[in-house]
């Protein structure tokens, strides 16, 4: 499974993805299991280039998302003026806003529904 996650706040100088990537693409229990990659984003309708970055995932197996959740809620538990993470999958969108790794979890979870949009 694939996602992307960006945000739409960058009042913290653009710092917040770059260090998320930085923290996934470290994380031990991702290493085998997980390809990281920080991309520029598409340009929006009439832009000239991407304005924001996007942390891309690819999980290579289904148990990885667990360990992706534990990796998100650490890494927000340890920013926690970082704006929230939208992941983005399959045409559907969640918001990050905790770092509780089971409400993490359920959420990317989500993200395989139809009913998905979830926030938390």
């Amino acid at each position: 499974m694939e996602f992307r996650i960006d945000t739409e706040d960058q009042d913290d100088g653009g710092e917040a993805l770059p260090s998320l990537y930085r923290w996934l693409y470290g994380d031990e229990a991702l290493e085998r299991t997980t390809e990281v990659e920080l991309r520029e984003a598409a340009p929006e309708e009439g832009a000239m280039g991407g304005a924001w970055d996007v942390v891309n995932v690819v999980l290579t197996h289904a148990t990885a998302l667990a360990n992706l959740a534990l990796a998100l809620a650490a890494w927000r538990q340890n920013h926690p003026s970082a704006p929230p993470l939208n992941a983005h999958a399959n045409g559907t969108t969640v918001t990050v806003h905790t770092d509780d790794p089971e409400a993490v979890r359920r959420l990317l979870e989500a993200l395989h529904s139809p009913d998905s949009g979830a926030e938390g």
